[in-house]
């Protein structure tokens, strides 16, 4: 009998164990979904593709001396299990959610807010509050990869981009060399260089910060070190970032724009590799001496590995449930919706020939490099009225990246690193609403070297109506009703038109409306504004 019942406690273990291992792995599963396509798509997160990675080799690190397990008192492990369903009732109502706004980068934050407290529940379980304060900068740490939100990220990177190209101007005027800054842009006697976004520091920043967290961590180091070796990271990125646009600079003055390309990448290379080692070399000089204060005569805690605490089995099995079904249930109830195969869209702007004053902008390279490759063009043109005119139309195929990939091209980011200055938000400009099916296009104002300049832009969604936003621009509220139409992965397109010369709002929307007659191509219902064309 009492052979039997060992038995049965072994088994139960073993049970629990195997149990809280599928809760842990299905959490982490779906939080890695939902922010994969940040770390493939944009390169200022490229790095959180290590993160997982560096979160296990923590935990394994953390588990060479992992102190005695406690047994929990009846209120903590009432409150953990409470805290362990919340958790997994708030990612399971994140999952369709974020099939349905991908982009939308808070979900992506509290998914993994959720993952963390669900893992740190599990180790309570396991071996009590100790647990809980030996691994939780490690489960933590995760947190770093999690992309900042949209607004918050574009302001530093505007700002770190404007401070970066002002330092470079600076120090090539301390070289003798000719420069003048225009925004984001260095006018050089040979051209003109831009600031990049991988260029402004906040990827290098980043990747500093992480790099910081993780030796602090590795070598043990005092809080107070960690500050330290954060602060140390942070200016290390900023000077690795000034050092590398500023031989850029100098090297295009010298050798001209052409010599930049072949150098851009190793630089930025070098300066990470600089920066890593920097902090690497800090955080190991200071390991030893706080390794003398830790743990006095080099002796090292008693390690138990093992742990007899489980959560109930009837608790992690009604958890993996609350997370595994509405996984399934969000692929059935998105894939019954799902577009067919094929071009669903609506309408088309097609390229004018040559001529009449219409050239062609070629897109270079590094621009769809940015912009993850999508397919279109850009031309500019001199209308009747002498005003000037371009176009960018770019279309980026159905898929999870979609809707990531055309928010990185924003008006009021790319234009001011050009150089043009916002002057202020104008009102939505709608053609065509009469009939239920419009283009809506978001107006803004600018000016460049005291010239206005009127830029009309739109995100637009496949299988929608010609101008049917997509979540680019809606409301919270609005986000959280679209897994209702089990709209997801439908292809985007983009359209940017900016007229220059002209005098007023009013006439820089008849000179859009004009180059919309002529450019815009309807399959469906016609515009009312506009002549109904039968070819495609």
């Amino acid at each position: 009998m009492g052979v039997s019942f060992k038995m049965l406690n072994i088994n139960s273990r073993r049970l629990g164990l195997l149990l809280s291992m599928l809760v842990a792995g299905v959490t982490w599963f779906e939080v890695i979904r939902i922010v994969q396509n940040d770390w493939r798509i944009d390169p200022q997160y490229s790095y959180g593709l290590l993160v997982p990675f560096l979160v296990i080799g923590l935990l394994m690190k953390r588990r060479e001396d992992c102190p005695a397990s406690e047994p929990l008192g009846v209120r903590i492990r009432l409150v953990t299990g409470i805290v362990l369903v919340a958790a997994s009732l708030l990612l399971a109502a994140i999952v369709p959610e974020a099939e349905a706004n991908p982009d939308w980068r808070l979900l992506g934050g509290v998914a993994a807010l959720a993952a963390v407290a669900i893992t740190l529940c599990l180790i309570i379980f396991r071996g009590g509050k100790v647990w809980l304060t030996h691994y939780a900068f490690a489960v933590g740490f995760f947190l770093i990869a999690v992309p900042w939100p949209r607004n918050f990220e574009q302001s530093v990177m505007s700002y770190l981009m404007s401070w970066n190209t002002a330092t470079t101007v600076e120090i090539l005027h301390w070289c003798g060399y000719e420069a003048l800054r225009q925004g984001n842009l260095i006018v050089i006697p040979s051209g003109i260089l831009g600031i990049e976004e991988a260029c402004s520091g906040i990827r290098s920043l980043q990747s500093g910060l992480m790099v910081a967290l993780f030796f602090g961590e590795i070598f043990r180091l005092t809080i107070a070190r960690r500050l330290g070796l954060l602060f140390l990271a942070f200016i290390a990125a900023l000077a690795g970032n000034i050092m590398r646009s500023s031989f850029l600079a100098i090297l295009a003055s010298r050798q001209g724009l052409g010599s930049v390309p072949a150098w851009h990448d190793p630089a930025g290379f070098i300066v990470l590799l600089v920066s890593i080692l920097t902090v690497f070399g800090i955080a190991f000089l200071w390991r030893s001496q706080s390794r003398l204060s830790e743990l006095p005569g080099g002796m090292r805690r008693n390690i138990h590995p093992v742990s007899p605490g489980n959560p109930p089995a009837a608790l992690l099995a009604a958890v993996l449930l609350l997370l595994v079904v509405p996984i399934i249930l969000t692929e059935v109830w998105f894939r019954m919706h799902d577009l067919p195969s094929g071009s669903n869209w609506k309408w088309s702007i097609h390229q004018r020939s040559q001529g009449a004053g219409v050239s062609e902008v070629p897109l270079s390279p590094a621009t769809l490099r940015m912009l993850f490759y999508p397919q279109g063009f850009s031309e500019k043109w001199i209308g009747a009225g002498g005003e000037m005119g371009q176009v960018f139309v770019l279309q980026w195929p159905a898929g999870r990246a979609a809707l990531q990939s055309v928010q990185m091209h924003s008006p009021e980011v790319c234009l001011a690193s050009m150089g043009m200055h916002l002057e202020k938000p104008l009102a939505d400009f709608e053609i065509g609403s009469g009939v239920g099916v419009g283009v809506r296009l978001h107006s803004w104002l600018f000016s460049q070297q005291g010239h206005p300049i009127y830029v009309f832009h739109s995100i637009l969604e496949q299988g929608g109506g010609v101008g049917e936003s997509t979540a680019t621009y809606q409301s919270p509220m609005e986000r959280l009703e679209n897994p209702k139409l089990g709209k997801r992965n439908r292809g985007q397109r983009m359209i940017e038109v900016a007229f220059w010369n002209l005098h007023d709002e009013s006439e820089a929307r008849a000179a859009l409306v004009r180059y919309l007659k002529e450019s815009l191509t309807m399959t469906t219902a016609p515009f009312p504004n506009l002549p109904k064309k039968s070819h495609e």
